[in-house]
């Protein structure tokens, strides 16, 4: 079966809906519960096993301006603050309509999928935008975290949604207020203990876990192992999708149109070296983003934006730890915010401000070198020490354990710089000099820790700068840190309302896209916390809404 055509005689469907999601992220979830609701029937395609997309693997964040929950406990905002933040991250890559759109429509989508559904956000009143030194940028109350949500009313598609291994079952509220990142020992145990055994779930599990309860309460089909391979046009206008299932070609018609939400391009190699601004090694997404979106869209004439960009972050791995197949990547946080640690090259150099945002602290893996003609911070390691190692977790070790087989160590910086591949006068320079100014609560070279957003992640405990704190203390780890996404923001350029549009700028009736399967509103930048999910939800709300004809 080819798996691409254009403008070709539809087949005889085999089933009709009104409205068809390919994906079942956030944005696809979003999309159909809002055309339910509005009356239209409606599908879920899902080429994989399992619903949630990345979505479900991910913090459940949702960043949120002037979201109504905010209001309710005094945080200031406004929309006019807002669109200045985002106007300057953007850095003019994004239209101010489809700006416009999203801050006009995010206050209403939270509080429709708070009708709707059994979830119930909370604000994150410490958590600051990701780019403080911007106007319009708050200190905290734009992120909003889903309470914690029961999987048992779901029945059997409880067990039909992706849990990742990267998160305990707590809300991102309770971590702020346990100092989680610091303190794993803070962290109630007996209350996961007893969400485990009850399934409720939190973060992207739970944000997901009630959108599929609203989907279903709504009428929502869900088609799940149904890849959808691609779109059919007649008459320029997008009328419907050929899946496969059960290992044979789907026809399913779209009367009013269909959603792409399919993800992005994260775990096809071949779009990542071509598009991509540098090299990906440790993406901690779903592997089934696999670019499916991208090239249906690029198959339907859709203009394309942002393919250089990504939701960037470094990421961290266990040996030997898989997900769905693929080896498991983590993102960082406190391995690179708390004090005692640096993250250095094979030169041995410092190279960015470690506790800076995840999407920012990555580019700079990217930095060309010239005379070497190669990537200079390529590969990379944290590095700490005794102290750490003692005071802190690390990944699914907790202070007290035995050192795993695979962290590399040795009796001093020259040793383990030998053993792992760093320059070792170099790294002996680096941290001495980090060392000296440390001790004080200075960066000189990187200015860590004199931000709002630096020090969400240090240890309040320390002083006198919760960011910095020397290495002086054997044995000395090395910590293998790798330039990875939480997925692409590169795909079709869409309008205001999530419509796709084609190279002349005109929408192609019928098709729209919302997620990390359309180029982000976000351009380069990242605001804050839930900076994916936010728009994400947004855009295929408003893709619904104008789908079945009701938007204002």
């Amino acid at each position: 079966m080819r798996e691409t055509a254009k403008n070709e005689t539809n087949p005889a469907w085999q089933e009709s809906f009104d409205v068809v999601v390919i994906g079942s992220g956030g944005a696809g979830l979003t999309a159909a519960l809002t055309a339910a609701r509005a009356g239209a029937s409606v599908v879920v395609l899902e080429k994989s096993a399992k619903l949630g997309g990345t979505t479900a693997i991910s913090g459940g964040q949702v960043w949120a301006p002037n979201n109504h929950r905010m209001a309710e406990l005094g945080l200031p905002d406004s929309y006019e603050g807002a669109r200045e933040y985002l106007l300057r991250l953007v850095d003019g890559m994004t239209d101010p309509e489809v700006i416009d759109a999203f801050l006009r429509h995010v206050p209403e989508v939270i509080r429709f999928i708070e009708a709707n559904t059994p979830i119930e956000f909370q604000c994150c009143p410490a958590l600051p935008d990701y780019r403080q030194e911007l106007p319009g940028a708050t200190k905290g109350g734009r992120t909003l975290d889903p309470k914690p949500v029961a999987a048992g009313p779901l029945g059997e598609w409880a067990e039909k949604i992706h849990i990742g291994p990267h998160f305990t079952p707590i809300t991102y509220l309770e971590s702020e207020k346990w100092h989680a990142f610091a303190y794993p020992k803070n962290i109630d145990f007996e209350l996961v203990a007893e969400r485990i055994m009850n399934d409720v779930r939190t973060l992207g599990a739970g944000l997901v876990t009630g959108l599929v309860k609203g989907c279903l309460d709504a009428g929502v089909r869900f088609e799940t192992e149904t890849p959808v391979k691609r779109l059919l046009k007649e008459g320029g206008k997008v009328t419907g999708v050929v899946a496969e299932k059960d290992g044979r070609p789907y026809a399913v018609e779209a009367r009013l149109g269909v959603v792409l939400a399919a993800g992005g391009y994260d775990w096809n190699e071949t779009y990542t070296k071509r598009y991509l601004r540098g090299p990906v090694e440790g993406p901690p997404s779903l592997p089934h983003n696999t670019g499916d979106a991208l090239r249906m869209a690029m198959d339907a004439g859709a203009d394309l934006a942002n393919l250089n960009e990504a939701w960037w972050c470094p990421s961290i791995r266990i040996e030997g730890e898989e997900f769905e197949g693929k080896p498991a990547y983590r993102l960082t946080r406190g391995e690179r915010s708390l004090p005692g640690t640096i993250m250095v090259n094979r030169a041995g150099k410092r190279f960015v401000n470690e506790a800076a945002n995840y999407n920012d602290a990555c580019k700079a893996f990217h930095f060309f070198d010239a005379v070497e003609y190669g990537y200079a911070n390529l590969p990379a390691w944290i590095i700490f020490d005794a102290k750490y190692r003692a005071r802190y977790s690390l990944m699914t070790v907790m202070p007290g354990d035995p050192d795993p087989e695979w962290l590399p160590k040795a009796g001093s910086l020259r040793e383990l710089a030998e053993q792992v591949g760093i320059d070792p006068e170099g790294l002996e320079r680096t941290v001495e000099r980090f060392n000296r100014y440390a001790a004080e609560g200075k960066d000189p070279d990187f200015h860590r820790g004199e931000s709002v957003y630096n020090w969400y992640y240090g240890d309040p405990e320390h002083e006198p700068n919760p960011c910095l704190g020397t290495i002086d203390t054997p044995p000395y780890y090395a910590l293998r840190v790798y330039p990875g996404v939480l997925g692409t923001k590169g795909g079709p350029v869409t309008n205001a309302h999530a419509q796709v549009l084609d190279v002349n700028g005109d929408p192609i009736e019928g098709l729209y896209a919302a997620g990390n399967a359309a180029a982000s509103m976000m351009g380069p930048g990242y605001p804050g916390a839930g900076g994916t999910l936010g728009p994400a939800l947004t855009f295929g709300y408003l893709a619904a809404r104008h789908c079945v004809g009701r938007y204002p």
